[in-house]
């Protein structure tokens, strides 16, 4: 069965790779066989002078006549190219030989020859910026413009850009910004001339909102009907006081803080003049559906077969604060969880925060029995009392924080503890879809503290020692070519001081999420002791440290009939070892494949391990502890 599924995969690799190999534009199938040329040519390389050239896939079956027509006007991509890197001396000719022959192409074809003069590059020399006088008072910082420096166009763009922000947070929210750019042949240098309209300040008058609920297309009802949000609420949120002069900045951030809070669809701020010289501002936004409810079945490699279902409401008594309950009934785990949030908390009173601050409150009741990571043939039953609390917002666009406290009570067999952990972290994120990346990088630091007590409420002391632990991820998504994408994941963690079993467990490996193939925080370091009744104990380590290594290699489908089914290949390792050096340390590797199918939010993952005995290359037995089923990508 492996060979054939061997066979299989060979077979898919080799049928993606002929389905990304695009056919030459040179081709001498096509029905008027061209190519092009070009001489001269030094800052862009053919290769990207034929691209930029844009030619229509059609090219090839119009007649040649057509064809020498879109070939000049593509020639004037060349120019837009070169322009934009401030080249503006280039210039072009096209040359057409028809009827070529080579060593390669015996078949006669229309050759396109551009002959390139680069010209040099042109610098800026001096910008220029006609106000209002009334409005010198703004001091025009971070401009980028600097004499002497390569022409880009994009600088002057955000130059303008950057003025209008200057002017808007000095209450100038009409201003208006435009420029010129001259160029000095004779000198290879760009003048630049910006014009502003400031407009006047804008004093602050009253505020004013109404919110809708959204259309039910379904129902063919597009009237606007009154949202739940309470008005005079959102007004109080508005801060800035009768007769002051409105900042830009309060005005932008107010309606992102909002938007952030997800429970409008749409958001739309407008001032309108009064006769005494303020402004009204105007609010009006669209709401999502207030409520939502979620149901499954799953499969889950620690509990077992379950289901669950959550239901939530987003705006309760008008002020956004949120309910939320959920169950879950699994095989070797039950929990009932009630959760309440506010996404404005300290919201709009904070402008270097460009989101709202979310609250996030989650009491959990859960019950489960599973397998100790030592003693894969025992059941340890646990009940816990859990209360978590979150505090997340953006620091910028790209970047979020979370604070989280961790508080339970825990019965685990006959022992019983109270358990305290605290847990910082941030978000780095610069990929092209935070769900379903397939470009760019994520970093994922944290940082932890916690301690153990008895569970004796009257008398609580510390069991142990607090501990501290730091953990460290980072993942890149490469795309290679055609339907091949590459993705990689670095992890590290540490516990810097020693903690009980249950919280160093964080640090396993095996599973999953970490090394496919091997039983759940099966991989530890430990080493073997014999009690006092000759039995032989497991020791675990209770300070672990750990690398990990994740590659994939996703090939995603070429038929848009089955877009939405990948197939991948996965490389896992990790090293775990303890701290104090008495645990012996363990390394563990998986190599394997595995299927996706993405659905709306969820991705359905199936993995199998092919191998996982590295000490030589011989094929290992089917077991069905080396299938991992998962509602998500491995990272």
């Amino acid at each position: 069965m492996q060979k054939l599924l061997l066979i299989f995969f060979s077979i898919f690799f080799f049928c993606a790779a002929a389905f990304a190999d695009d056919s030459p534009a040179d081709s001498s199938q096509i029905k008027n066989p061209w190519k092009v040329s070009f001489i001269g040519n030094s800052l862009y390389t053919d290769e990207q002078l034929a691209l930029e050239l844009d030619i229509p896939e059609e090219f090839g079956v119009v007649d040649t006549i057509r064809q020498d027509f879109l070939m000049q006007v593509a020639r004037t991509n060349l120019e837009l190219l070169y322009y934009s890197d401030g080249y503006f001396s280039f210039t072009s000719k096209m040359e057409i030989l028809r009827n070529q022959t080579d060593a390669v192409d015996t078949i006669p074809y229309t050759l396109y020859r551009f002959y390139i003069e680069e010209g040099e590059p042109y610098t800026f020399n001096e910008m220029k910026i006609e106000r209002d006088s009334l409005a010198d008072s703004v001091a025009l910082k971070g401009i980028r413009f600097k004499p002497g420096a390569n022409y880009d166009p994009s600088i002057v763009a955000d130059d303008v850009q950057q003025i209008q922000v200057l002017y808007r947070e000095h209450g100038f929210l009409h201003v208006r910004a435009d420029y010129l750019e001259y160029l000095d042949t004779l000198h290879h240098q760009v003048n630049v001339e910006i014009y502003i309209e400031p407009g006047t300040k804008v004093r602050m008058g009253e505020f004013s909102s109404n919110t809708y609920k959204p259309a039910r297309i379904a129902r063919l009802d597009t009237s606007d009907t009154k949202g739940l949000s309470d008005t005079a609420w959102l007004n109080s949120l508005w801060r800035i006081p009768k007769g002051e002069v409105i900042n830009g900045k309060t005005y932008t951030t107010f309606r992102s803080k909002l938007l952030s809070t997800q429970i409008f669809s749409s958001i739309h701020l407008e001032d309108s003049p009064r006769s005494d010289s303020l402004y009204d501002v105007h609010f009006s936004a669209v709401e999502r559906m207030p409520g939502e409810s979620r149901y499954s079945v799953f499969f889950e490699e620690v509990y077992g077969f379950g289901a669950s279902a959550m239901a939530k409401h987003k705006n309760f008594f008008g002020r956004f604060h949120e309910g939320s309950a959920s169950i879950l009934v699994a095989q070797n785990k039950q929990e009932l969880t009630l959760g309440y949030a506010n996404p404005l908390l300290f919201g709009t009173r904070f402008n270097f925060i460009p989101t709202a601050i979310r609250f996030d409150d989650h009491i959990s009741f859960n019950h489960e029995k599973t397998s100790p990571p030592a003693y894969p043939d025992s059941l340890e039953e646990r009940y816990e009392v859990i209360n978590r609390a979150d505090l997340t917002f953006g620091i910028t666009k790209n970047v979020r924080f979370r604070a989280t406290l961790d508080t339970r009570f825990v019965q685990k067999n006959e022992t019983r503890f109270f358990k305290v952990k605290g847990e910082t972290a941030l978000t780095f994120d610069y990929t092209d879809d935070y769900f379903n990346p397939t470009k760019g990088v994520r970093f994922l630091p944290k940082l932890g503290v916690g301690a153990n007590f008895t569970g004796n409420i009257r008398d609580p002391r510390m069991e142990g020692n607090p501990y501290s632990y730091s953990e460290f991820t980072a993942i890149g998504y490469l795309p290679l070519f055609g339907p091949f994408l590459s993705a990689a994941s670095v992890s590290y963690g540490k516990f810097f001081d020693k903690a009980m079993e249950d919280d160093a467990r964080i640090f396993y490996q095996g599973g999953s999420r970490t090394v496919r193939g091997y039983r759940f925080r099966s991989i530890y370091p430990s080493y073997t002791s014999v009690d006092e009744d000759g039995e032989e104990v497991i020791n675990t380590g209770l300070t672990p440290e750990y690398v990990r290594a994740n590659v994939e290699l996703r090939i995603n489908s070429p038929f848009d009939v089955i877009r939405n089914w990948q197939l991948v290949e996965f490389y896992d390792w990790t090293h775990v070892s303890d701290k104090s050096g008495v645990y012996a340390s363990k390394s563990n590797a998986a190599f394997g494949t595995g299927i996706r199918y993405k659905w709306q939010f969820l991705t359905f993952r199936l993995d199998y391990t092919f191998k996982k005995d590295f000490s030589n290359s011989g094929a290992e037995s089917f077991s069905f502890q080396r299938i991992n089923f998962d509602l998500s990508q491995a990272f």
